[in-house]
């Protein structure tokens, strides 16, 4: 699954192109990393991955409420991301089990923060504040990412490449919650 950085771009650049900023939002876009795995992203077999059930959380989920909204973004990051990206990457391959992969989200957070203009003081102060019952080392962990920067090369993903992916894919993410919002009322209460 993509890092915090990757998710927080995306939820910006989301959250401006449906004129969503609220801290719940983004508290939302970190939530399904921050509690219990076997609760959090309702799995399902895809090609390589698992990934989220979409169609379970847009039954399951308040998608008036910005912090589930937040959550439903999350999840549709993390089906492009294996399904648009990584699978093009590494076809028939799941890299997760390596920990290097982490390793190079580590090595490239501090340059996507740059590069897409992250308020991280605004994100930690946002993060820090949850109501939901997270796993407080997950939640400090997630907010220590957003403004580190660590030394390294990258072993799996590429700066541009992983850059370009997270400047495209906000748009396919509003597209898809465009078509979802003719079907689910809660949803389309929300997209203008």
């Amino acid at each position: 699954m993509p890092n915090i950085c990757a998710h927080m771009i995306v939820a910006k650049e989301v959250g401006k192109r449906l004129e969503i900023d609220s801290d719940e939002y983004y508290r939302g876009n970190l939530l399904p990393d921050i509690i219990d795995n076997k609760d959090s992203h309702h799995r399902i077999q895809s090609t390589v991955y698992l990934i989220p059930d979409i169609p379970w959380f847009l039954n399951n989920l308040d998608l008036k409420d910005d912090l589930q909204f937040g959550y439903l973004v999350h999840l549709l990051l993390d089906i492009h991301y294996l399904e648009d990206y990584m699978t093009k990457l590494f076809p028939g391959r799941d890299i997760f089990g390596d920990p290097q992969i982490y390793r190079d989200y580590d090595y490239l957070n501090h340059s996507l923060v740059k590069r897409f203009n992250l308020d991280t003081n605004r994100l930690t102060s946002a993060l820090s504040h949850f109501g939901k019952n997270v796993i407080p080392e997950k939640l400090e962990y997630n907010i220590r990412c957003l403004n580190q920067d660590t030394k390294g090369e990258p072993k799996y993903l590429n700066l541009d490449s992983f850059a370009e992916f997270l400047s495209t894919v906000p748009d396919v993410i509003c597209e898809e919650l465009k078509t979802y919002a003719d079907k689910y009322r809660d949803l389309h209460v929300r997209i203008r």
